[in-house]
C-alpha cells in the first residue's frame, strides 16, 4: 500500500504546505538519520471490514539512518485512534523511544539486562516484568538514599529486612 502511494504520490508535500507530511534531520558525531512520515485518512485501505471500530489514521515513518558508512532503512506503520499530523507523530514515536531506550539502560546498568542468558519468550517476559517491579519498589523506598540502584538492589540480596521492607511497602503483585 505504502509502495502504491509513492507511486501515486512521486512528489512529496512540502511540510510548510501539508499535515501529512514531515521529515526531521538529526546529526552527532558519526551518526545522521533522517525520517520522513506520511498520515493517511483513507482507513479503508488498510482496514476494509472496519474491524478496527476507533481507526482514525495510520501513519508510515521512514527511517535512514548512517552510522560511519553503514547506511540503513527502515519502515515503521503506525495505526492511530485520533487524528494527528505528521509533525506531531514524528515527535510522540521519537518521544517514545526516548523514553524506552532511557528505561532500558537504567535496568541494564542496574540488572546487567543484556547479558541475561533468558533466551525462552514467556520466561524472558515474565522476568523482565519482575525486574521492573523490584527496580521501582527500589525507587520509591526511601532506605539508602544515597545508595546506587545497584547497590541497593545488592543489598536486598544480602539484607532479609530490608528486602521484606521492599515487598510488604511496595507490592505490585
Amino acid at each position: 500500500m505504502f509502495t502504491k502511494h509513492m507511486e501515486d504520490h512521486p512528489k512529496d508535500p512540502e511540510p510548510s504546505e501539508s499535515d501529512v507530511f514531515s521529515e526531521t534531520e538529526e546529526k552527532s558525531r558519526n551518526r545522521y538519520e533522517h525520517r520522513r512520515c506520511w498520515v493517511f485518512d483513507d482507513i479503508l485501505a488498510i482496514d476494509p471490514d472496519q474491524e478496527w471500530a476507533k481507526l482514525t489514521q495510520f501513519a508510515v515513518i521512514q527511517r535512514d539512518r548512517r552510522i560511519g558508512s553503514q547506511q540503513t532503512t527502515e519502515l515503521h506503520y503506525y495505526i492511530m485512534s485520533r487524528e494527528m499530523s505528521a509533525k506531531s507523530v514524528l515527535e510522540s514515536v521519537r518521544s517514545h523511544w526516548g523514553i524506552e531506550n532511557s528505561q532500558h539502560w537504567k535496568l541494564d546498568v542496574s540488572f546487567n539486562e543484556d547479558a541475561s542468558k533468558i533466551h525462552e519468550r514467556t520466561a524472558a517476559k515474565n522476568v523482565a516484568t519482575v525486574r521492573r517491579c523490584c527496580f521501582n519498589a527500589h525507587s520509591l523506598s526511601a532506605r539508602f538514599p544515597k545508595e546506587s540502584m545497584k547497590t541497593r538492589i545488592e543489598l536486598a540480596g544480602l539484607n532479609d529486612e530490608y528486602r521484606t521492607e521492599l515487598i510488604r511497602e511496595h507490592s505490585f503483585f
